[in-house]
């Protein structure tokens, strides 16, 4: 496995991406942090990619996503044209489609929070720590286990003793039916029906904690 620093995200690619906070420090410091974080996230990698988990750490995250291929991205604005003129999600407001890389898009997320979180702690230099990692995810086995692995990540890092709880994740978002930038479809096609994904979870939650000598 190869953990990519500079390589732009390919489409039709699944990759797991991770950030932290430079120095280890916090990048999320109150609860409307992670709600700003996450809306920025929608703005800009709607268009460019599909969703399949995520997990936010009070210093770092994890994405699971697929880069759309381009046919794919022109289908999708011209379903949410209206969401792009009236600025829900970052793309051309008035001219024709042109496509985006999902790396340039992952870039400018970066930059939109660190300015937002500067602005409202009074704060400057770096929120991060260097380039995003992305590791290409090249089976559907591990794919599978990467799912249920970042969102049992809050209890992995000591942030939780419950992933179902744990506010600041998929999990929950992945079993409702409420709209979102997450793609339940295509997450679904991996791992079943939801009583099938609950239990994968389950399975890697007692794989783990076997693995790390964890309490139950």
């Amino acid at each position: 496995m190869i953990i990519l620093f500079q390589v732009k995200l390919e489409e039709n690619k699944y990759y797991h991406l991770y950030h932290r906070g430079a120095n280890k420090q916090n990048i999320y410091f109150e609860p409307e942090d992670y709600e700003a974080f996450i809306k920025r996230y929608a703005y800009y990698l709607f268009l460019v990619a599909d969703t399949l988990a995520y997990c936010l750490l009070p210093n770092h995250f994890h994405f699971l996503i697929h880069v759309r291929p381009v046919n794919e991205q022109l289908n999708l604005f011209k379903r949410c044209k209206s969401k792009y003129e009236e600025g829900t999600f970052h793309g051309d407001r008035h001219n024709a489609f042109k496509p985006y890389s999902a790396s340039s898009q992952f870039g400018h997320l970066i930059n939109s929070y660190t300015k937002h979180i500067n602005i409202k702690y009074e704060r400057s230099g770096v929120l991060f720590d260097g380039k995003f990692k992305r590791i290409e995810i090249e089976s559907q086995d591990y794919l599978n286990y990467l799912i249920c692995y970042i969102h049992r990540n809050p209890i992995h890092h000591g942030f939780s003793d419950d992933y179902i709880s744990y506010p600041h994740s998929s999990y929950n978002k992945l079993l409702n039916n409420r709209k979102s930038f997450l793609n339940r479809i295509l997450i679904m096609k991996y791992l079943g029906d939801e009583e099938n994904f609950v239990a994968a979870h389950k399975e890697v939650l007692i794989e783990l904690e076997e693995k790390y000598k964890l309490e139950p």
